[in-house]
């Protein structure tokens, strides 16, 4: 047994990391510093996790900083993928969850504990892609990019002061999804659709409602995708759901075209949800 004064003690407690977690991505929004990307990736291999994006953040790759601060998580840092957009960081997920530190004006999902996110996150996971995006040190994630989450979650903390730096969320998120991983979880029956396949079905939608004459309110198309998103982001979609509602849009494009009504009972899905399918 080691001694307590010795530089390297035997951790008192650890466990093998869970498979699912290999199914978890850590999605950075453009963080300040080289330095919190490192420690954030410390948090996160701590906890079973190595899939980390950073979108449009700072170079952090060699640096000296992140590498100090990642505190042997060198390897990490060197695997993390750098991309420029969000489309690119989200690519082939089937679920995203936004974090956010602050009250919103606007409508949103209930806003789930990282203990309930993380339950979610432990299930899914074990089937499917999913991500958890964190948001910029100062401002966090905007309005716009929660709405594209299907679930947004918050960390639980004391109204004096509620304060913790991006690497702190990081490791409480990833201690919450570790300890939901642990133990038999059942793995999901449905192959769910991924974010894309879902976001280019509403607009498809969005699309072929147009052509009948439908008009969102006050003109705006972006308000008619955000209630689309909400009405139908309530529960995850399966490959199948979204190709039946892009048969059903299809359908009216090619009345709308000038055509009589097609009565065909093939359920292949269309062109435009096979090459939805081909993003995943």
């Amino acid at each position: 047994m080691r001694k307590p004064h010795e530089k390297h003690p035997e951790t008192a407690m650890t466990f093998a990391g869970p498979a699912n977690l290999a199914n978890v991505t850590v999605i950075l929004v453009e963080p300040a510093t080289a330095g919190n990307v490192g420690s954030a990736a410390r948090a996160m291999k701590t906890m079973g996790l190595f899939d980390l994006v950073v979108v449009n953040g700072v170079n952090f790759k060699g640096s000296q900083q992140a590498i100090m601060m990642g505190h042997g998580a060198a390897d990490l840092l060197e695997r993390a993928r750098e991309l420029p957009t969000w489309d690119a960081a989200t690519e082939g997920l089937h679920w995203l969850i936004g974090t956010t530190h602050r009250k919103r004006r606007a409508q949103f999902p209930q806003v789930l504990t990282a203990r309930e996110a993380a339950g979610k996150i432990a299930a899914l996971s074990q089937k499917h892609r999913v991500g958890l995006v964190f948001g910029r040190e100062e401002a966090g994630l905007t309005d716009a990019e929660l709405r594209r989450c299907q679930e947004i979650a918050s960390v639980p903390q004391c109204a004096e002061h509620p304060s913790l730096n991006l690497a702190q969320a990081v490791m409480i998120f990833g201690y919450e999804i570790f300890l939901a991983s642990l133990g038999e979880i059942a793995k999901p029956r449905h192959n769910l659709a991924t974010v894309h396949e879902v976001e280019t079905m509403l607009h498809h939608l969005a699309e072929s409602l147009a052509t009948v004459g439908f008009r969102p309110h006050q003109g705006d198309p972006e308000s008619f995708l955000r209630s689309l998103r909400r009405v139908l982001g309530r529960a995850p979609l399966e490959k199948r759901d979204v190709n039946v509602l892009h048969r059903i849009c299809q359908q009216i494009d090619y009345y709308v075209s000038g055509h009589a009504p097609k009565h065909d009972t093939n359920c292949e899905p269309s062109d435009r949800s096979r090459h939805a399918g081909n993003q995943a």
